[in-house]
Formats: structure tokens, sequence, C-alpha cells
């Protein structure tokens, strides 16, 4: 159904394209596993409430605001993920579905507040949702946190957290706009000398300061999201001298409706990537925008121009900013170059 905002969601693909998609070898670094909640699950779970897919799967579908997309999260997954068992189920349909993609590497986050409201610990969801990936599938565990989670429980919670042998990382995620309190900067430290990666959410709701505020405080090298950096040619700039990566959601971006982009048309991740600064492709909360993967990579290809070859490259991002040993590194970009020669000439 064509769009009052733009063109057609999700994006459908001709057989060539469906087939270059789907065989390349590619990542996923950006994916919150409740915003990934398999519908079948929902429907099994609630089949009134489910009965009829949700409304902002709908191709002309905008959110108003972060507020409601926040809101919806809490009526539709939240009340799903009430333990290690849930989380598993869900996991084994969504890194199946990866899988099936091409994905050869997942990261993938929880929300660490879900805890305090669940009998589970951490690390039982961490291995429920590590026993889920499929054999051919390298995964990586995050715990997602928000600007105002220390206080009470949750500052005994976050401060357990990166002591976790099985949790791979941390990332900040949630409203952008509240205030960035000292105690995350002392935190990502600390994760960080316990071997844990660190990662943030900017750049969508709030500008290019923000992007600099996260970069200059948490000393990250991975940005979620991260597509307002446009607004400035100096933070623009800054991304590519100190290697910063964006793991970008295109679809996610146009349906939350962030600042100057309306449209696929006008998402500024073609910018960014003439620019040099180094993007991933991702498909972050795809039960609240109904897309897959794959969608991500049709739409670049349709909209922005991307031939197949800069499909490729942005595939290439995933692995060179994956955590993984340099071997496995250099295999999977060496079995994705000699996919690509075929559609190199």
């Amino acid at each position: 159904m064509p769009s009052a905002f733009g063109n057609t969601m999700p994006y459908q693909a001709d057989p060539q394209l469906e087939q270059f998609v789907r065989e390349l070898p590619k990542t996923e670094t950006h994916l919150h596993i409740e915003g990934a909640c398999p519908y079948e699950l929902l429907k099994r779970f609630d089949p009134i409430k489910h009965a009829k897919p949700p409304v902002f799967w709908n191709d002309y579908f905008r959110y108003q605001s972060f507020n409601q997309f926040m809101d919806l999260y809490v009526e539709y997954c939240s009340v799903f993920f009430t333990g290690a068992q849930q989380f598993h189920e869900a996991a084994k349909i969504v890194l199946a579905n990866c899988s099936s993609q091409g994905c050869r590497y997942v990261e993938t986050s929880f929300h660490l507040g879900t805890l305090l409201f669940i009998e589970d610990d951490g690390p039982t969801i961490i291995d429920a949702i590590r026993s889920a990936a499929p054999k051919n599938l390298e995964l990586r565990i995050f715990a997602g946190m928000c600007h105002n989670d220390y206080v009470d429980a949750g500052k005994d919670l976050i401060e357990e957290c990166i002591t976790w042998n099985g949790l791979d990382g941390i990332d900040l995620h949630g409203p952008e706009d509240l205030p960035l309190e000292p105690w995350i900067a002392h935190v990502w430290d600390r994760a960080r000398k316990n071997g844990k990666f660190t990662k943030a959410h900017a750049g969508e709701f709030m500008g290019s300061n923000f992007v600099d505020k996260i970069l200059d405080e948490l000393k990250v090298n991975r940005i979620e999201h991260g597509v307002r950096s446009i607004e400035n040619p100096k933070t623009v700039q800054r991304l590519v001298d100190e290697n910063i990566a964006l793991d970008v959601c295109p679809i996610s971006n146009v349906k939350l409706a962030v600042d100057g982009i309306e449209s696929m048309s006008t998402h500024p991740i073609r910018k960014l990537f003439d620019a040099g600064v180094t993007v991933t492709i991702n498909s972050d909360d795809p039960f609240f925008f109904g897309n897959r993967l794959s969608e991500e990579y049709y739409a670049l290809h349709q909209e922005l121009d991307f031939s197949y070859v800069e499909l490729g490259h942005l595939a290439s991002n995933g692995f060179k900013v994956a955590l993984i040993d340099d071997s496995k590194r250099r295999s999977h970009i060496n079995e994705l170059q000699e996919y690509m020669i075929q559609y190199s000439k």
C-alpha cells in the first residue's frame, strides 16, 4: 500500500536482488531481542489480543514520538518476557531467521531492567538466549540500560552485570534526552576493564552534539544509529578519523520519523557512507517496524542507489566490527569477497 510519507514498506525485491541479499554473508549488530519478539509467540500467548497484525506494521504508519514507541513496547512485548523460557523461545526463532537471511554473526541485547520484575537472574537469561543460537551462528549478548536506571535495585543490578562471565558487553539505550548522568561513564570504564565491549545509542532523537558528547564521555567506538551526525560535518569527519562505526537501522529511522528522515530516499546513510564513515546495516526492533534485515538491503538498493558492490561493502563492515578473533574475521571476509567476485565485474 503506498504511503503518504514516501515509498512503500516493507520493501520487495526482484528475484535477482532477493537471491543476492539472501546469499550475501552478513551480520546483524543492532538487534533488541524483546523488540524482535516473534508474532507467532505473541499470538500463542494472547490469541485474542494478537488476532490481527498490529497497526504499526502498516506501510504508512509513523510513530509520533519515542514515548509512543516505548508505550507500545510495554503493551505488546514486556508482558511476554517473564522468564528465561520466553527469552529462549523468542531467541530461537529470531536467531534462526537471522541465519536464514545469511547472517554469520549477531549481536543482540536484552533490557537489563527486565530482571527486576522476573525470578530468573541475568546469567540464566544469558544462557537461555545463547543456547537458542544455531550452531552456524556466532552470537554476542549485550545488556542494555537507560540513562536513569542507576537507582535502588537497578544500581545493584548494573554493578553486578559487568562481572557476569557470559555477558559480552553493555549498551546505553532508551530516551536520549534524559541527562547523561555521571555514573554512566564510570560504569562504562569499569565494564571495559572487566573485558566487556561498550557501545551506546546516540544521534537518533538527539543531534550531532549528543554523538560528540557520548564519544567524549563514554569513550565508545561503536554508536547505535548515529545518523544525525550528518548535521555537523565536523562530527562526520570525527567518525572517520577516529574509526567510529555506526550500527544503522534505516527502516527503523524512517518509521520513527527521525528528524531529517521523511522517507528512505532522504536517509543520510548514503552521505555517511560516501564520506567514509563505517556503517553497518541492521533491523533494530523488527516486531515494531514490520521489517526483516533483508529488506534493509533492498531499501538501500532501490531508494538510495547502493550498488551490489556497495551492499557487499556494507556487509563487510559488519565483520570488521564484529567481536571475533582475527582468524575468524579473515575467514568471514574471505567468504564474502569470494561471493562478491561474480558481482564485481
